[in-house]
């Protein structure tokens, strides 16, 4: 039987009973089903979990009492920033949903020459919640316990200006280096940057922006992927290769 599991933000001690949100109230009693004591998963999104208890109040409201409080290690051993372009609908979604699964650290969007997605201020910070939603629904869907935090929308030129000589990677179609010949000691670093152009590509500009800033750019084969795959495959090959499933 699978346990759902819900992001819940708390201080976790055995006993304690917590309400849960609306949201996750008509998930459990209207769409789900559950009757009263049924087992659930709870995680805070800085690395705890606990089993607890469901408690029905009414229709429309419930609690859960926390049971045992674990720390479970699901993390990567790597520590990577995904430095996203931003895309349209859908293929931004896919994009960051699959990073979190893949264990990404946190997502910086940004704009960038051939974005063709526009927002002001505003509709920026809305999409921005919207995204964070995802990643927590993502982190409830693969096991995680720590929420991956979808930082401020910025242009490039912003993120190259706060982060002089950040290292990384930025993909490039047309780069002589390979992702297999990038060498293990370059990943001695608290935080690993991985840039990725929007459905455009990166510009030639911002391309070598990147590498004066401390990237290496680096192909990932003879075809060039979607924006969406990008991500997802890149950081499919770093766990191959120097995280997951290496760690010991």
């Amino acid at each position: 039987m699978r346990i759902p599991r819900l992001y819940l933000p708390a201080e976790y001690q055995s006993g304690r009973v917590l309400d849960l949100t609306k949201d996750q109230a008509h998930y459990a009693l209207t769409v789900l089903r559950l009757k009263a004591e049924h087992p659930l998963e709870v995680f805070d999104g800085e690395g705890h979990q606990a089993q607890a208890q469901l408690q029905i109040l009414n229709k429309r409201e419930a609690q859960i009492t926390l049971g045992e409080i674990q720390r479970p290690n699901t993390e990567s051993p790597l520590n990577t920033l995904l430095i996203q372009g931003i895309s349209r609908g859908e293929r931004m979604d896919y994009s960051l949903q699959k990073a979190v699964e893949l264990g990404v650290s946190a997502i910086q969007p940004v704009f960038t020459e051939r974005c063709e997605v526009r927002l002001d201020p505003q509709k920026a910070e809305k999409r921005r919640q919207q995204w964070q939603a995802l990643v927590i629904s993502a982190c409830e869907q693969s096991g995680r316990c720590v929420v991956p935090i979808v930082r401020p929308l910025i242009t490039l030129n912003t993120w190259f200006s706060d982060h002089p000589q950040q290292p990384g990677l930025v993909l490039d179609p047309y780069a002589q280096q390979t992702l297999m010949t990038f060498k293990p000691e370059q990943m001695q670093t608290t935080e690993l940057a991985l840039l990725i152009g929007p459905e455009g590509g990166l510009s030639e500009t911002e391309v070598e922006q990147a590498k004066t800033n401390g990237l290496t750019a680096v192909r990932l084969g003879p075809r060039v992927l979607r924006t969406e795959t990008a991500a997802p495959v890149v950081l499919s090959l770093l766990q191959a290769q120097w995280g997951d499933l290496n760690a010991s």
